[in-house]
C-alpha cells in the first residue's frame, strides 16, 4: 500500500508504464460519494508539477437538469445509466471537448460501487498521437502534479433539481428550526486535493 495516499476522505494512487498513467480514486465517505455523483469530478494534471489546472478529465459530469431529482433513488445506478461521456480539458483546445466513453481515443474511465465505497479508475496516455489525441503531455521519469476537484453540493432544492423539496420555486433550503425535507442532502463545500507525483522511469526492455 506504499503507493497510496489519503486526504479529506479521498484515497488515491497514481501509477504509470511507458505509455499511460493510471489513477485509482476511492471515496470513503457516503456524502462525498454523493457529491461526486451529483456535482462531478475533474482530475487535473500539471506536467510541470506546479499544481496548476492545465489538463483535465471531467467525469462523471454530474447530474443534469433532466436527471432524477437530487436525493431520489440510487445515485450510482443513475450514473451508470446517464454518464456515457467525459470532457477533456486542455490549453490546446478552445473549450472542454466532450467525448463518448465508447470512443475514448486512448482514455478509459470506469466508476463503480465496491464494498460501500465509490471507486474511480482512469487510464490516460502520457503523450498524444494521431490515434490518441488526449494525453497529459508528460513522459516516464518526470515529476507531475495531479489534482482532484469536486464542485460544492448545495442542500435540497439545488437549481439542477428544478425547485425546492417543499414544492416552491428557486433555491430550496432545509427549513430553519425544523426537520430536513424528504430527500434532503447535506450541503458540502467544494473540495480540491493535489499531490506531487514522480512518474516511474521508462522500462529498459
Amino acid at each position: 500500500d506504499s503507493g497510496w495516499a489519503e486526504k479529506d476522505g479521498l484515497r488515491f494512487a497514481v501509477m504509470n508504464d511507458d505509455e499511460n498513467a493510471y489513477i485509482v480514486l476511492v471515496a470513503l465517505k457516503p456524502d462525498l460519494r454523493r457529491q461526486i455523483i451529483f456535482r462531478g469530478l475533474t482530475v487535473w494534471f500539471d506536467p510541470l508539477a506546479r499544481g496548476k489546472k492545465t489538463i483535465g478529465v471531467h467525469y462523471p459530469l454530474g447530474m443534469t437538469r433532466g436527471s432524477r431529482r437530487l436525493g431520489e433513488g440510487d445515485p450510482l445506478a443513475q450514473t451508470g445509466q446517464s454518464q456515457m461521456e467525459f470532457e477533456y480539458i486542455s490549453p490546446l483546445e478552445q473549450g472542454p471537448v466532450r467525448v463518448p466513453l465508447i470512443a475514448g481515443r486512448g482514455i478509459s474511465l470506469r466508476i463503480n460501487n465496491e464494498q460501500e465505497s465509490l471507486v474511480y479508475e482512469l487510464r490516460i496516455p502520457l503523450k498524444s498521437s494521431s490515434d490518441k489525441p488526449y494525453s497529459i503531455e508528460s513522459t516516464p521519469g518526470t515529476k507531475i502534479s495531479v489534482g482532484f476537484e469536486i464542485s460544492g453540493l448545495e442542500g435540497v432544492g439545488d437549481p439542477s433539481a428544478g425547485g425546492s423539496a417543499g414544492g416552491g420555486r428557486g433555491r430550496g433550503r432545509i427549513p430553519v428550526g425544523g426537520a430536513p425535507a424528504r430527500g434532503a442532502i447535506t450541503p458540502m463545500e467544494p473540495l480540491e486535493v493535489w499531490a506531487a507525483i514522480q512518474l516511474a522511469s521508462a522500462s529498459t526492455q
